[in-house]
């Protein structure tokens, strides 16, 4: 239904915003190539039981993200995601799509990132952006430090939809733009007043 007050657009992160999956990308700029390989290997057999769909997107990514990082500092963490997002990040960003979040911003609409990326690298790029708003998954940590396992369920498919709502549930006093690329993105695709896939206008 077409909302009657604000305007919310709405950008996953990665291949839509992004030429490429920030995660990969952060393990390879955080561990090197060796470290990068290394631990594929290590996460292994519950990469093989994914790709032969016997282990659910969340359980696989979970798995491989508790590799690397469970027992890091949570501030040793974060200072790397803050120094992976102004490195890195403003090179992996798409033109057409921050020209599409430019035109958002300059009719006044409220910009909002919602992606099954990591929040701790997105929110240091998102935020002095522009965007109003980073839903994405959560890490769990427990005495400061990450324990490996994401706090809920990672932002994807229908959780984007949940998640959403829950922080903009009115969904009759606002129109909503959503722009995604992935099959992750169809249930907020299927949300929106205005959907783009794959596209910006």
């Amino acid at each position: 239904m077409e909302g009657t007050g604000d305007v919310i657009a709405v950008f996953d992160f990665d291949g839509t915003l992004t030429r490429r999956d920030t995660l990969i990308d952060f393990l390879l700029q955080t561990f090197g190539l060796p470290g990068l390989a290394a631990g594929l290997l290590g996460a292994g057999p519950v990469l093989l039981t994914h790709a032969l769909g016997l282990t659910a997107d969340h359980a696989a990514k979970e798995a491989l993200f508790g590799h690397y990082f469970k027992g890091w500092r949570l501030d040793a963490f974060d200072g790397r995601c803050e120094g992976y997002a102004a490195a890195r990040l403003p090179g992996l960003m798409k033109p057409d799509a921050l020209a599409r979040c430019d035109w958002h911003q300059r009719q006044g609409h409220r910009l909002v990132c919602v992606s099954a990326s990591i929040r701790n690298w997105i929110a240091p790029w998102a935020l002095p952006r522009g965007f109003s708003r980073v839903i994405a998954t959560e890490v769990e940590t427990a005495g400061g430090a990450l324990t490996g396992r994401f706090r809920g369920r990672n932002c994807q498919g229908p959780e984007k939809v949940r998640r959403f709502l829950e922080v903009y549930p009115a969904r009759d006093r606002y129109t909503l733009f959503v722009y995604g690329d992935s099959r992750g993105d169809e249930a907020l695709l299927a949300l929106a007043d205005h959907a783009f896939f794959r596209r910006y206008a």
